[in-house]
């Protein structure tokens, strides 16, 4: 089975392009990934659907289902001989975010075999590039690539596996399936009526990716709204987390530290990182939400 080869961009009007490869790299590059394809399938012992908030352990893999292919991945590996081919330039060189290749399964799917690009993977005919061949080292004459050692994720039947969600947020927009929290929802979360936050903007402005994520994540469980305060704060002193509460006009409310460390400290706290061990009494800091 000979793969085709082709490289997903940045660049709007060549997002997939094909390179042309020689029969003899075609079929070394077809042994390669297939290797890869069997290494990635083995090292997955369990599948966890993706929700944002579960990091896998050593064995587990990440799906997004019913996954939009608005690229088109699938019809360029039915179809590989309508793709353009590569313009060997160092411009479009750098524009790479993922090469990709696949084939057709037994079922009549396609299977697509995708890896990140790191641009430290260009052979640049900048400066001079030289390889062993032989007894001697000689001149690599023109731009080129090297292939990575592994897959960073499949694409088949609609399903989306994966090992680190933080490479496949650089071939792929996902905010669809990975929402953070925008000024907006920030706002609405400010003004929630069991939250109290001395200025908003302030709070928007200190927001960095990781708050915007657990706001997002404190939003979607509604925990604000389903557990009593009064529990709340009974478990943060378990902790030793820094939960302070003011009254305003009667009503209880979470005062929002305005200090960046102690805000992650709480939020990571309303998203349920914390929890303590049944065996030894120790609190530990849990990378996951996932139900035993």
């Amino acid at each position: 089975m000979l793969l085709s080869l082709f490289a997903l961009t940045n660049d709007p009007a060549k997002r997939i392009v094909r390179f042309k490869l020689t029969e003899e790299v075609q079929t070394e590059l077809s042994n390669l990934i297939i290797d890869q394809s069997e290494t990635f399938d083995a090292a997955i012992e369990q599948s966890i659907e993706f929700d944002g908030k579960y990091k896998p352990d050593q064995g587990e893999a990440l799906y997004i289902k019913n996954y939009d292919d608005i690229d088109n991945l699938e019809e360029t590996i039915r179809n590989p001989l309508g793709v353009e081919e590569v313009e060997p330039c160092n411009n479009f060189f750098t524009s790479i975010k993922a090469l990709f290749t696949g084939y057709e399964t037994e079922d009549n799917s396609i299977k697509v075999l995708i890896q990140y690009f790191d641009k430290r993977k260009i052979i640049s005919t900048n400066g001079l590039s030289i390889f062993h061949s032989g007894d001697v080292y000689k001149k690599i004459e023109g731009i080129g690539i090297s292939i990575d050692t592994k897959l960073s994720a499949t694409y088949q039947n609609g399903v989306l596996k994966f090992f680190s969600f933080h490479l496949l947020r650089q071939i792929f927009d996902l905010s669809e399936y990975y929402k953070e929290a925008t000024d907006v929802d920030i706002t609405d979360f400010a003004a929630m009526e069991m939250v109290k936050a001395e200025d908003p903007n302030q709070l928007v402005n200190m927001a960095d990716s990781w708050i915007r994520r657990k706001i997002s994540l404190v939003q979607q469980s509604e925990i604000l709204n389903n557990v009593p305060l009064n529990q709340m704060k009974a478990v943060a002193l378990k902790f030793s987390i820094p939960f302070e509460t003011i009254t305003d006009e009667g009503i209880e409310m979470i005062k929002l530290p305005t200090e960046k460390a102690e805000l992650k400290k709480l939020l990571r706290f309303l998203d349920e990182d914390y929890y303590r061990s049944p065996l030894s009494n120790t609190n530990f800091v849990t990378n996951s939400k996932r139900e035993v």
